[in-house]
């Protein structure tokens, strides 16, 4: 599901905002911290995001306390943006994410964002080396 679609089925079930047809463009730019392409999966939300799936929608999140001291820098978010599946919301002391999964992953890497971001990008490159062009014998 993208960010799109997350959207339109969270305002179908909100009376204040199901019949106004300005709703979901307007929504849709509120909640999400990158709204220009509503296909990929960035799923970072903004604050307004956030207090409307906690409190409105009554979405429950996970929350994992990031190491004190820890600086936020533009690689960890394009990490978080790249590896965390589900919508999630960041401040400077935790990371609060939708899915139990990727909860117990941050969990089991102490909230450490870094090691989370590097650990899923070898992952990924161990999978693509792994890849073998199989040739039949001569």
């Amino acid at each position: 599901m993208n960010k799109l679609e997350i959207t339109k089925t969270l305002i179908s079930n909100d009376e204040a905002y199901n019949n106004n047809p300005k709703a979901l463009n307007m929504l849709y730019r509120a909640w999400w911290t990158n709204w220009r392409a509503a296909e990929d999966r960035r799923f970072r939300l903004t604050e307004n995001g956030f207090k409307y799936f906690q409190d409105t929608a009554d979405i429950k999140f996970y929350k994992v306390k990031i190491p004190l001291k820890f600086v936020i820098t533009n690689k960890v978010i394009i990490d978080l943006d790249k590896f965390i599946t589900c919508p999630y919301f960041l401040d400077q002391e935790y990371i609060y994410v939708t899915t139990e999964q990727v909860a117990v992953q941050l969990v089991l890497f102490d909230g450490d964002l870094n090691r989370f971001g590097e650990a899923k990008r070898l992952t990924k490159q161990r999978k693509a080396d792994k890849t073998i062009d199989i040739k039949p014998k001569a």
